[in-house]
């Protein structure tokens, strides 16, 4: 039995980014039971708690491979280029609280910058899945003044 030579592993180009503004509602359509009004309203929250850089679904939602009871794996990317635990802790609180309730349970991942760009090249990593599967809902781009 002859073996194929294993390809070598390629890291994704990290699609957050180019600047992408907030998705409409009606562009919002993750799948059953996710309600894309309440998913809006709440990402505007978590853009309005300022330093957010972009906003990344990922899992089976942005595959389009979600079920009814399927849950939202959503990366918020911060400007601030790592952040301590407690920092996580904190902004991830403050993001959850921010988002609401959107009719689906949400996992966070909540990464600084340069974090999120160096572990975006792992093939284990979560946020390796994030760049290579994830939609981009929002990316300041260049610009995080927000």
């Amino acid at each position: 039995m002859a073996l194929a030579a294993a390809q070598p592993f390629v890291p994704p180009a990290i699609p957050w980014l180019q600047a992408l503004p907030l998705m409409a509602p009606e562009d919002l359509q993750l799948g059953p039971g996710l309600d894309p009004l309440l998913l809006h309203g709440g990402l505007q929250r978590v853009l309005a708690l300022g330093s957010v850089l972009a906003l990344v679904a990922f899992g089976s939602r942005a595959r389009a491979e979600a079920r009814g009871d399927s849950d939202l794996d959503l990366a918020v990317i911060l400007a601030e280029p790592q952040l301590s635990p407690e920092q996580k802790a904190l902004w991830w609180a403050r993001c959850r609280e921010a988002l609401g309730y959107t009719g689906v349970g949400v996992d966070l991942v909540v990464v600084g910058r340069a974090d999120a760009e160096h572990l975006s090249g792992s093939r284990w990593h979560v946020l390796g899945d994030v760049a290579r599967q994830g939609r981009v809902l929002y990316a300041a781009g260049g610009d995080v003044s927000r």
